[in-house]
């Protein structure tokens, strides 16, 4: 929570008008059961060996559920030409190898 909490900060304090968007979007995330299981279980791998296969059927779940929300729109996200994005998401990986592991796979499902 505290990561997650220093992330909104760092996007509301450089991104202001991009920030109320995502921060909606993610709320309308939480508020479906199935979509906020699946944050919950990203958490939960947290702990996970980077290598463990649970991983791989999580980063197609969410691969599918990002697909199936947004169709072959791109998720909202900041400017492309701003760096905090991967600020924000070399963040996230640092903390967590199978984090690492898991957005590198979503990122493979995505792009295919």
């Amino acid at each position: 929570m505290d990561l997650q909490l220093d992330l909104w900060i760092l996007v509301f304090a450089t991104h202001p008008d991009r920030a109320i968007t995502l921060f909606h979007d993610q709320a309308e995330t939480l508020a479906d059961p199935t979509l906020r299981q699946l944050f919950l279980d990203y958490d939960h791998a947290h702990d996970l060996a980077a290598d463990d296969p649970r991983i791989d059927d999580l980063a197609r779940r969410i691969a599918e559920a990002t697909r199936e929300r947004y169709g072959p729109d791109e998720p909202p996200e900041l400017n492309a030409a701003s760096e905090i994005p991967a600020l924000i998401q070399s963040t996230v990986n640092a903390s967590s190898p199978a984090w690492q592991r898991l957005d590198t796979l979503i990122r493979t499902q995505r792009d295919a």
